[in-house]
């Protein structure tokens, strides 16, 4: 358990250090680049031999905005310190989670206080990344297309879904347990 915590500490430098590299790539805020999800596109690329153009399906693309709009550069700005902030955040409550495991003290109302911390931390972070990636996505494009790309992008993934089902199942399954030796105290 106590190696979890150290690399915990380390998870949480890499946010940071990874939050950081955004926002020197952001810079001034001109000639970004923005990963951009493609729904249908097409490109001809140099796969073939000696280079000749073959035509792929283009699921995403990097493209350079120029001057983003006041929305998307705040986007741009605020996601970046909204991931580093909510993965240092449920970093220190895996910490202090994994240190009472650690101490033997599984089954108080802490660990599963902090368990259900740790699946708000999940979700707060999961739906407000989602708002300001499509923000960025949809900038971009908007952006990069003078406002002429039909496409409005709005992606979602499901997997902190199930993230935040199973910490929480891990909080209603510490309760219990409290309740348990709470009721059997003195039994022995």
């Amino acid at each position: 358990m106590y190696m979890s915590v150290v690399m915990v500490a380390i998870g949480a430098v890499i946010a940071v250090v990874a939050a950081v590299a955004r926002l020197l790539e952001v810079g001034d805020g001109r000639d970004v680049p923005v990963l951009v999800p493609l729904a249908g596109e097409e490109a001809a690329l140099p796969l073939g031999p000696d280079g000749a153009a073959v035509t792929a399906a283009v699921d995403t693309a990097t493209v350079t905005v120029a001057e983003p709009a006041p929305a998307t550069l705040f986007a741009l700005y605020a996601q970046p310190v909204w991931i580093a902030v909510v993965v240092v955040a449920g970093l220190v409550v895996a910490a202090l989670f994994f240190l009472r495991l650690a101490r033997g003290r599984a089954f108080d109302g802490g660990a599963a206080r902090l368990a259900f911390i740790a699946a708000a931390i999940v979700t707060v972070g999961w739906l407000g990344d989602s708002i300001l990636t499509n923000m960025t996505t949809n900038g971009a494009l908007s952006a990069v297309s003078d406002y002429t790309y039909e496409s409005m992008t709005f992606e979602v993934s499901l997997a902190p879904a199930l993230a935040v089902l199973v910490i929480a199942a891990i909080g209603a399954a510490l309760q219990v347990g409290e309740k348990l030796q709470r009721d059997t105290e003195g039994l022995v």
